[in-house]
């Protein structure tokens, strides 16, 4: 009998589980987004200061236009099936269908590998202010996409074990994750496609 009371006495209500996840998720968005404003800001400053045009070297642009718009579409399809997977779940008694969750996921592996590519094939005359900052803008893309993928990673094997009942909170923490990591790198992605 002391074994059940002893097991109980560490659980948490339900409306605490769900206040820390929203605060978890949260204050690491925040702390990204803070992240994301100082890499726009310096970018920004630095093309500012472009005086002497010293911050763009002869032949540097930005990555190619069409596979960078390829991925902002993959990574907005992504978001959108996460969407609409999260509010049939969210607001039905039965299951949604998993087959738009593993799009969504899908669609940001294909987003995750799309960066990547680009990432490595991204080159620069020579590394300058400008270089620096656009290198900067397609890793920590690529950072996002891949914490995204690996967390809807984690959420699929719930998704398909079933053990997501009761825990509509979690799809709601990593729905702020996706959504903010779409909105995030379409933002990066127009910066430095205007840098």
């Amino acid at each position: 009998m002391s074994t059940s009371v002893s097991e109980h006495i560490y659980e948490l209500e339900p409306h605490v589980k769900v206040a820390r996840a929203r605060a978890g998720v949260l204050l690491f968005i925040f702390s990204d987004a803070l992240s994301v404003l100082a890499i726009l800001a310096a970018g920004g400053y630095l093309s500012a200061l472009n005086t002497e045009g010293a911050f763009m070297g002869k032949g540097d642009h930005p990555p190619a236009f069409l596979p960078t718009l390829g991925v902002a579409i993959l990574l907005v399809l992504s978001g959108i099936c996460y969407y609409l997977w999260e509010r049939r779940e969210r607001q039905s008694a039965d299951s949604a269908p998993r087959v738009v969750y593993i799009l969504a996921w899908a669609l940001m592996l294909v987003t995750l590998a799309g960066q990547l590519w680009i990432s490595i094939t991204t080159k620069f005359a020579t590394i300058d202010a400008y270089a620096s900052v656009i290198i900067m803008l397609n890793w920590y893309s690529v950072f996002h996409y891949a914490l995204a993928a690996i967390i809807g990673l984690l959420l699929l094997g719930r998704v398909l074990q079933g053990r997501r009942a009761g825990h509509d909170y979690v799809v709601e923490a990593i729905g702020y994750w996706w959504y903010y990591t779409v909105i995030a790198s379409l933002l990066m992605w127009i910066f430095g496609m205007l840098l």
